[in-house]
């Protein structure tokens, strides 16, 4: 049986640190990230009338929850983990916030996985009301290293 899915992609600025690290991660850096979501319908069927006729998703509805919930506020943001073991970490975030910089804060360590599943979440709870489902979110943090997350049937 088959069955028919959507991909869009996105892209952004963001920097980050990585406690703990025994290498250059543990320092401030950013990267240009790249979100490739991957979703389907629940019931296996395309929408049968209106606009969306025929499509699972319209892809200006997929880029509008993708951009509003995740790239918008990620944008040119220090993504900070509030739990932090580094108190450099928390000096940069306070000095960041203090001077109204974008400051994301996350209670998990900013790595690719996390991200992934963070992201994850945050689709499957938005199109939990949608015959959408996700079946895939890949985090590009170079041009050749991605952490996905896959949903299981």
């Amino acid at each position: 049986m088959s069955q028919v899915s959507v991909t869009k992609s996105f892209s952004w600025d963001m920097a980050h640190m990585l406690a703990g690290h025994e290498d250059q991660c543990k320092n401030l850096h950013g990267h240009t990230y790249k979100l490739e979501v991957e979703v389907t319908s629940k019931s296996g069927k395309l929408q049968a009338a209106g606009a969306s006729q025929g499509m699972i998703i319209d892809f200006k509805d997929l880029k509008q929850v993708v951009t509003e919930e995740i790239v918008a506020p990620l944008d040119h943001a220090f993504l900070y983990w509030a739990k932090s073991p580094d108190e450099v970490e928390h000096q940069l975030a306070a000095t960041l916030q203090d001077a109204d910089r974008k400051v994301v804060s996350v209670d998990f360590r900013p790595t690719a996985e996390n991200m992934a599943n963070y992201f994850w979440e945050i689709l499957q709870n938005n199109f939990t009301k949608l015959d959408i489902e996700v079946v895939s979110v890949k985090v590009w943090e170079t041009p050749t290293s991605y952490a996905e997350v896959k949903g299981v049937r």
